[in-house]
């Protein structure tokens, strides 16, 4: 692969660790990584039910490569469930990154307690974390009238039922990534775990750069489907974006 120009605005369907390996060294402003978290989720042909000792590894890999494509002072937001969080941030310093804070997306759907199925003895899991690291100093984020300065997200989860639809069993809201996007600053972002899509509608719809890695064809072709769909209308004006969001995710 010829960079930049097999990599910038590009789906690429394969192993994200194969990919960046082809990169340069400190290209990328930030990443937004949302890994597979091995709660036996139905990737396809991945294994999300992996033995601890053999994930972990598997990760870290791949968070090394991240590590060095990403330049000097910058970002990654990695999402992961309420039991790997614990053992992402010692990993992830370890390989270099700094913990900043921990980011939380409400998602406001509300469920039925009598619906077969649903968690009944325990509290019913209604959000997910996001953490943020930098790679050296922390530096400011930018001000954006479309987006608030809180640490808590809320946005109510893809269904299969709306407009849009929902194609992958982690797809996150388009509102929620365009969140991360308009308030962090660089121009060219890595998504290593695209999924369907969304991410790179989210930067696409801001005018932002990226750089989309998918392992499954399936979703490979949704995700080139998704930005081939018509761009809103924005303004941007020195650091603020006004933006208005799109309705078809809700």
């Amino acid at each position: 692969m010829n960079w930049p120009t097999d990599f910038i605005n590009q789906v690429i369907c394969g192993d994200c660790l194969d990919i960046i390996k082809e990169m340069p060294d400190q290209v990328i402003d930030f990443c937004i990584a949302d890994p597979p978290w091995n709660v036996g989720k139905d990737y396809g042909d991945f294994d999300d039910n992996k033995e601890e000792d053999k994930y972990w590894p598997w990760l870290s890999e791949r968070i090394v490569q991240i590590f060095r494509v990403l330049k000097k002072n910058s970002r990654l937001y990695c999402f992961h469930g309420d039991k790997q969080i614990f053992k992402l941030k010692p990993l992830c310093e370890s390989l270099g990154f700094t913990f900043h804070q921990t980011l939380i997306w409400h998602r406001r759907n509300l469920c039925s307690f009598k619906k077969k199925g649903h968690i009944t003895g325990d509290w019913n899991f209604m959000h997910e974390n996001i953490l943020l690291f930098h790679k050296g100093k922390r530096t400011s984020m930018l001000k954006n009238l479309s987006s608030n300065c809180f640490s808590v997200f809320i946005h109510a989860a893809p269904q299969s039922n709306w407009k849009g639809g929902r194609d992958h069993v982690a797809q996150k809201p388009l509102d929620l990534i365009k969140d991360l996007i308009c308030r962090t600053p660089g121009q060219l972002i890595l998504f290593p775990f695209l999924g369907s899509g969304i991410e790179a509608r989210a930067a696409k719809d801001l005018r932002r750069d990226f750089i989309a890695i998918e392992l499954n064809p399936k979703y490979c072709k949704i995700a080139k489907e998704r930005l081939a769909q018509e761009v809103i209308n924005f303004i941007e004006k020195e650091n603020q974006i006004l933006l208005p969001y799109l309705e078809g995710e809700k």
